[in-house]
């Protein structure tokens, strides 16, 4: 498990794809910022690791704004973009490999003057300021306006904010890239290039690859109090189930991997329907049968995850052939993407949601047979969960308890009052 996986290059493309997912109003506006921030960072003598630590914060410094009830502009990102700052350090603080993107996330909304008591003159202060002069510059580029025609205005903009807003370190970098003709037109026409520009094709091994999927889930899932445990829980589950079915230890990390990732795709279905508690229209369901697909398409091109993107998108596949997107059959299901429906379904019966208590054994295990005479899920594996039903359970309710803790102490208190801010004065 300690060899190459994945690399790199591919999760962050995966990264960048979900964060699209969000809110097609700032689709690429990640992308962008990494990519100018990268070159601003270039121009400022970052060292390559230093450069990789500017792509993540600039892919990651909005994440905090998934929690808001209602999606959100470039505009109105920006206006509370402390607030964002602050929620999106909060989400992925206590992933240890995340701990230094956090710190600088949480300060990267800051004006230079205001870091400068906190970080003085550090690399710290140069990352942040390459991503805060990046964020500035790309929230100005106009879609319908030829790029080249738009610089000396974006340019004149940052440059009235030297000293002071931003550092001359970082604004003299970002007048030198300005002038390259060719940087704007990547900006404009294909952000996503910043991930073959910068070469970072770092080879990653599979428990790296499980330990980034967990800041992954963190973006699912905490996007509502609805789902803030979800995906943790089906991880949870699907690890123990796959022991038990006598996966060998690779395997049972890559099903907790496709449980982090298997709602990936319900980043695209708005707010409103996750946390509906009652009947969804058939119309609403329609955008819930979506989520899926999009999962798979997330997933598809990253490197050695072929089975992962299998059991992760056919969540929802019946072996009767009546789930959904795919309609696949028994066949063509493996007894990992078995293991997937059947570990989503008892999660998702069994964690605490706010308008309901979780399922207890009795009430579960009787849903889940009833899925299983009528043809959806397999027999031998709820035959194993009812066998063996504390031990999965036990890690179910640990992950989804440690991960919950976390979201409503922290996350949900600040989302409230994100949302709170920003609904209109009557």
């Amino acid at each position: 498990m300690a060899g190459e996986f994945t690399n790199m290059r591919a999760l962050l493309t995966a990264l960048a794809k979900s964060m699209n997912l969000v809110n097609p109003d700032v689709e690429h506006h990640h992308e962008q910022t990494a990519y100018l921030a990268f070159q601003i960072g270039y121009e400022m003598g970052l060292r390559d690791e230093d450069l990789h630590y500017t792509i993540y914060v600039a892919l990651l410094h909005d994440i905090g704004s998934v929690v808001s009830a209602e999606p959100q502009t470039i505009s109105e990102i920006e206006a509370h973009g402390k607030e964002v700052a602050k929620i999106g350090a909060s989400m992925i603080r206590d992933l240890q490999q995340f701990r230094r993107a956090a710190d600088l996330i949480e300060v990267v909304q800051n004006s230079y003057q205001e870091n400068l008591p906190l970080l003085g003159e550090s690399v710290a202060m140069d990352i942040s300021q390459a991503v805060h002069v990046a964020d500035a510059a790309a929230s100005l580029v106009r879609e319908r306006i030829p790029i080249l025609n738009q610089v000396k205005c974006i340019v004149s903009a940052v440059n009235n904010l030297r000293g002071t807003e931003f550092s001359p370190k970082a604004v003299d970098a970002f007048l030198t890239v300005s002038k390259r003709e060719f940087m704007w037109m990547d900006l404009s026409l294909n952000p996503s290039f910043l991930l073959y520009f910068t070469g970072e094709m770092r080879k990653v091994s599979l428990e790296e690859t499980r330990l980034y999927t967990r800041l992954l889930s963190r973006i699912i899932d905490f996007r509502s109090p609805f789902t803030a445990m979800h995906s943790a829980g089906v991880a949870a589950s699907a690890r123990e189930l796959a022991r038990l079915c006598g996966m060998n230890a690779e395997e049972c990390t890559m099903m907790e991997i496709a449980g982090y990732l298997h709602d990936v795709g319900k980043l695209r279905v708005p707010n409103e329907i996750l946390e509906k508690p009652g009947k969804l229209t058939d119309e609403e369901f329609n955008i819930v049968k979506e989520h899926p697909y999009y999962t798979r398409l997330i997933l598809k091109d990253v490197d050695g995850f072929e089975k992962i993107t299998d059991w992760a998108g056919f969540h929802h596949e019946k072996l009767n052939g009546n789930g959904y997107p795919f309609h696949f059959e028994a066949q063509r299901l493996d007894t990992g993407a078995r293991i997937m429906a059947v570990a989503d379904i008892f999660s998702a019966i069994t964690e605490v949601r706010p308008y309901r208590k979780g399922m207890d054994r009795t009430q579960a295990m009787r849903v889940l047979w009833e899925n299983v005479e009528s043809g959806g899920i397999s027999r031998e594996i709820v035959t194993l969960l009812e066998a063996h039903y504390d031990e999965v359970d036990t890690a179910r309710e640990a992950e989804s308890k440690a991960v919950g803790q976390r979201y409503f102490q922290s996350i949900e208190p600040m989302r409230k009052s994100l949302d709170d801010e920003q609904k209109p004065s009557s």
